[in-house]
């Protein structure tokens, strides 16, 4: 899922001015999608210059393999307009891709949670966070509210617990 990065205008040339077109990664060409994106900002901050509505910054749906492509192409020291820019982007770039890290990483070790759950013994199958765990009402194998999963009778007192200890007069 792409997440979102607010770039300057600035910040917007200096991506057409480092980033290439033909710039590949696994195979797979990254930079033509990017600077298209990036074209469209800057055309979108030329139609609104000199507006009341004139933006200081736009947001740019991002991949990760986007976000790395930036991280190589861009940097730190650049600048734009007299303007320092390459930091300021980088740090973005950088706060995204931890983004996409974290997310990454919650998402399998939720999968590595489940995957324990399952091995548990006497478990059956249930997913205990939806408050299935395939037990009966009693949260019990078997559904009963005695051990041996029976139901106990009105006239039954004997619960399994152990009787009460002698109080001291």
């Amino acid at each position: 899922m792409p997440k979102y990065i607010e770039l300057s205008e600035d910040e917007s040339w200096a991506i057409d001015l480092m980033v290439r077109h033909t710039y590949a990664e696994s195979g797979s060409v990254i930079g033509q999608g990017l600077l298209l994106k990036v074209m469209n900002l800057i055309l979108e901050f030329e139609d609104r210059r000199g507006t009341p509505t004139s933006p200081v910054a736009l947001p740019m749906a991002v991949t990760e393999e986007e976000c790395w492509a930036l991280d190589h192409q861009v940097r730190c020291d650049l600048t734009i307009n007299n303007k320092n820019v390459g930091r300021g982007l980088l740090v973005k770039v950088f706060r995204t891709l931890t983004a996409f890290a974290n997310e990454r990483d919650a998402t399998s070790g939720v999968a590595w949670l489940d995957d324990l759950t399952a091995r548990l013994p006497g478990n059956d199958g249930g997913d205990p966070r939806d408050g299935h765990d395939g037990s009966g009402p009693s949260g019990r194998p078997g559904g009963g509210n005695r051990l041996d999963g029976s139901n106990d009778s009105p006239g039954d007192s004997d619960d399994g617990a152990s009787p009460p200890l002698p109080r001291s007069k």
